[in-house]
């Protein structure tokens, strides 16, 4: 009797993906079939428990496991579960037909999930015979980054132009990260908050120039941070993306900077490239790194505005050099639970490259662009977007909705 009630299952499965309307009618024949629509090609490297802890008409306590491009259901708790799902079941069996949209119901707290989720990112895609992952592919390389000798950099210093703290923000995620690397090879790193110093406005009067040479007329915390910029080996200007460049305060940072030039002109015989000569040519060159986070998944389109102002601070300054560019696509989706594999790669990126920053005097590209790939369609994007800011019309504040680093 159980092969026949499995047989006719299955027929019904066939059916639904032959793109017939079948919905199951109870989650016992959705569980019941699963092993026998494992797409066995999008499950090659998979190897994952789900727990489901489910309350209702349905209630039960069940695990299924895929590995070894196999999977099946097991009544019972799982000690150690890769994601636990708790939900009730007549909302997970809506989930299943396709009648609720799981993104939307997760984002309304209709349901939980505990653990590392990314497999439920493609997890109706699993169970589809037909179906196939896009793979996203990284950015291509353009521009060339410059390279230090190895152990060169020493002492590092950060400014964060973010509004946002730790709880919250992702472009001091990817600091963090990088930072925790540097340091565990011996640098020395000093940060500061500009959001929270007393930095006022170039005025534009040129006295850095001409009555005062290399100082302003404004006595704030910039004349400690000009020190601070110039006598670091390495330099890292973090900014979330702003209407397509840095926040205002980093702006104001960046042009009160202009006391360490001199307002002659620098002429690159090679080029015929020309640019203003360096104040302090006797504290030798440095290196400055670009960290950035944006809601859009897309680099190109975005961050040129961001990324052209610093590659021009590279070409236009004597003795700084870029040697990294790391822009975070798609960042606010970083926090929720399916996207865990994602934020665990760019965690690991940053850190790595903050190690061969100090121990090499580099970065390899392959770090930014982990960081760059959003890892998901543009159309995922969307309907997960789409739902988050749907779910926030009308409410009062943001950050209580949002998940939090």
């Amino acid at each position: 009797m159980k092969i026949k009630s499995n047989l006719s299952l299955l027929l019904k499965y066939i059916i639904k993906y032959k793109g017939f309307k079948f919905k199951f009618e109870t989650l016992k024949d959705a569980f019941a079939i699963m092993p026998y629509g494992l797409n066995k090609k999008l499950a090659k490297d998979i190897d994952v428990v789900i727990q489901f802890e489910l309350t209702g008409d349905e209630a039960q306590t069940t695990h299924l496991i895929i590995k070894n491009q196999k999977c099946e259901f097991i009544k019972g708790l799982y000690d150690n579960p890769t994601v636990t799902i708790n939900s009730d079941s007549k909302l997970w069996l809506d989930i299943t037909n396709g009648d609720i949209d799981a993104t939307k119901a997760f984002l309304d707290k209709k349901y939980k999930m505990i653990g590392n989720a990314s497999v439920m990112l493609n997890f109706d895609k699993l169970f589809d015979k037909s179906a196939n992952i896009e793979s996203i592919k990284d950015r291509p390389q353009d521009y060339e980054y410059k390279s230090f000798k190895p152990k060169k950099i020493k002492n590092i210093v950060v400014f964060d132009g973010g509004a946002r703290n730790k709880k919250f923000s992702k472009t001091t995620l990817m600091v963090d990260k990088f930072v925790e690397g540097a340091k565990s090879t011996g640098a020395i790193v000093e940060e500061f908050k500009l959001s929270k110093l007393d930095i006022h406005h170039c005025d534009g009067c040129y006295m850095c120039w001409t009555k005062m040479p290399g100082e302003c007329v404004h006595k704030d915390a910039m004349t400690e941070l000009r020190e601070k910029y110039r006598s670091a080996d390495l330099v890292i200007f973090a900014s979330p993306l702003y209407i397509f460049n840095v926040t205002g305060i980093m702006k104001h940072f960046m042009d009160r900077l202009l006391p360490i030039l001199k307002p002659y002109m620098l002429l690159d015989e090679q080029d015929g490239h020309i640019s203003h000569p360096d104040r302090f040519p006797e504290l030798g060159e440095q290196g400055f790194v670009v960290f950035s986070a944006s809601g859009f998944p897309d680099v190109d389109g975005n961050f040129d505005g961001l990324k052209g102002m610093y590659r021009a601070w590279d070409s236009h300054n004597e003795n700084i050099h870029l040697m990294g560019e790391f822009f975070l696509t798609a960042s606010e989706m970083l926090p929720q639970p399916v996207y865990k594999d994602r934020r665990d790669a760019v965690e690991k990126a940053c850190f790595d490259a903050g190690v061969q920053v100090v121990n090499e005097g580099k970065i390899n590209y392959k770090f930014m662009s982990v960081v760059s790939n959003p890892r998901v369609t543009h159309k995922n994007f969307q309907n997960l977007a789409d739902s988050f800011w749907a779910r926030l019309d009308g409410k009062k504040a943001y950050f209580r909705e949002m998940i939090r680093l």
